[in-house]
Parts: C-alpha cells; sequence; structure tokens
C-alpha cells in the first residue's frame, strides 16, 4: 500500500520538527531549495502562510500550527491502515508478559490497539510482579516480555534506559524533620533497593509507612497520601506528581525497559507484536 498522506504534508511535518530547510532536507534526502517549492505549493493549496522564516530558522505560523495538528492525526490514521490491512494475513497465538507497572500505561493501549488491526492474532497477556515475569522468561513459558532490569536483557530485541523519580500525591507535605513515609513493594524490588541506598547515601531519615506485593495497591496508597515511593516514569498513576524536586530527595539511577522475545519462532505474529511494542517504546 502506497502512502496516503500527500509527500507535501510529509514535508511539512519534518520541517515543523527540524525547524530549518537543512536540516529537514536532510532527514527527507532533498536539497532545501526542492523542500522549499514543496512547503511554497502546500502553502498555495492551504491559501495560507504555514511558516515564517527569520534568522533562527523556520517557525510555524498560526496557520501551520493549526494544521500541524491535523497532519499527525493523518499520518497515525495512515499508519493504523496500513497496520489493519497488514494484519488481516497474520494470524497466530502471541504469549506475552508484561510487569503490573505497564497494566494502564500507554503499552496495555498498545496491546488493544495490535487487537484491534490483526484480528487473526489471539493475545494472551500475563501480568505480574517483575519477578515472575522474569522467572517465566528463563523458563521459555512466554513469547514476548517486557522487563526491569539493571542492564539490557541478553535475550532482547530492544532496549531502552527508562528514568527513575519520586512519586507522591501533588498534596503530600513532609518536613525534614520526620522520617519520609514511603510505599514500597514488597521485597524483590529494584526501586525499593534503589531507593533506600539512595535515601541512606543523602542522609534522609525514612520509613516505610505501607508495603504490598501488588503495584495496583502501591499506586492507591500513594494517591491516597500515604508517602512517597520511586518507579520508573512510564508506569507512574495518574493523579500522581514527580515529588523529587518539591521534596529535595536524592536523584535515582536509571533503570532498563527490555523487549525480550523469550524462545525461537517463526511466527508472523510473535514479530508484529514484537515491532507495534518496539513503535511504542520509541514513541515521544
Amino acid at each position: 500500500m502506497e502512502g496516503l498522506v500527500h509527500r507535501s504534508l510529509r514535508a511539512f511535518l519534518v520541517l515543523a520538527e527540524e525547524g530549518s530547510l537543512a536540516a529537514a532536507g536532510n532527514s527527507l534526502g532533498r536539497t532545501p531549495s526542492a523542500l522549499s517549492l514543496q512547503i511554497s505549493a502546500l502553502e498555495q493549496r492551504i491559501g495560507r502562510r504555514l511558516f515564517t522564516r527569520g534568522a533562527r530558522g523556520m517557525a510555524l505560523s498560526p496557520a501551520g500550527e493549526v494544521l500541524l495538528r491535523y497532519a499527525r492525526e493523518m499520518v497515525a490514521v495512515e499508519a493504523a491502515a496500513h497496520a489493519a490491512v497488514r494484519g488481516l494475513s497474520v494470524a497466530g497465538d502471541v504469549t506475552f508478559g508484561m510487569p503490573q507497572d505497564f497494566a494502564s500505561s500507554r503499552l496495555a493501549a498498545t496491546l488493544q490497539r495490535f487487537r484491534r488491526t490483526h484480528a487473526g492474532v489471539r493475545v494472551h497477556a500475563v501480568i505480574e510482579r517483575n519477578n515472575v515475569i522474569a522467572r517465566q522468561v528463563s523458563e521459555r513459558a512466554l513469547d514476548l516480555a517486557l522487563l526491569i532490569g539493571r542492564r539490557r536483557h541478553a535475550l532482547a530485541v530492544t532496549a531502552c534506559a527508562r528514568p527513575t523519580r519520586w512519586y507522591a500525591a501533588p498534596g503530600l507535605q513532609w518536613k525534614g524533620a520526620a522520617p519520609l513515609p514511603l510505599v514500597m513493594l514488597e521485597e524483590p524490588c529494584i526501586y525499593r533497593d534503589d531507593a533506600l541506598k539512595a535515601l541512606q547515601r543523602a542522609g534522609v531519615r525514612h520509613e516505610i509507612a505501607f508495603t504490598t506485593g501488588s503495584v495496583p495497591a502501591m499506586w492507591a496508597a500513594v494517591q491516597a497520601g500515604t508517602g512517597v515511593t520511586a518507579r520508573m516514569d512510564l508506569g507512574a498513576a495518574r493523579d500522581v506528581a514527580d515529588a523529587g524536586a518539591r521534596l529535595g530527595l536524592p536523584a535515582l539511577p536509571s533503570t532498563q525497559l527490555s523487549l525480550v522475545r523469550c524462545r525461537p519462532s517463526t511466527v508472523d505474529a510473535v514479530e508484529a507484536l514484537a515491532e507495534q511494542v518496539r513503535t511504542s517504546l520509541n514513541e515521544r
């Protein structure tokens, strides 16, 4: 299937992101003059200036700001259409494991989107504590899995470093004279270890006010104002805020999020889901 979105609109999107004809032309493999002609032609069809040209490069005009929102939606719809058409020929079963952290994150939405565009694929989602998913990976009980770790997993098809932050209810108050109340998962937990070590090194008095084996229960306690927790940014719950700077808490080390292919497979459905998860992880 050829591109459904006109080339000039794609050129507009790249120029809006890059901010200069030279950078956008380099990304698209075109000369700045050719790109400039394409944008001028688009402006003539729209009947409005889309950019203002200045010493610092190309800035979107008010009309350009409006068009940018719709252009992004059009490209997203095109991608969904391509995925849906490709998905008609893909069939099979995929067992996908991920930690509880991501049960309500955009990765869960990725699974729902994949099911819509790949009607012939049955996805069996396994959502557990990270250590349980890690054990199932080692037992080759899953096709694909997301794992949190100190470093890239040996079986990873892609991995990315994600920041760890302190989270609390927006209204949580803490005075340094009192112990910092913590909401923590039961061991083993990489974030529990990192948080306790960071506080100890910084000399911050603390106490564990709430502990649980459930990530949803942990977030519920944080949302209720019970205390502060440390977690990867991607899986943070709603109605909590990054409280590190506000409370003067020490920096935390990042962790690696790995997409792991757990066992050899020639099933197209496994690769199709892996590609969609990779795309989601790379989204800004």
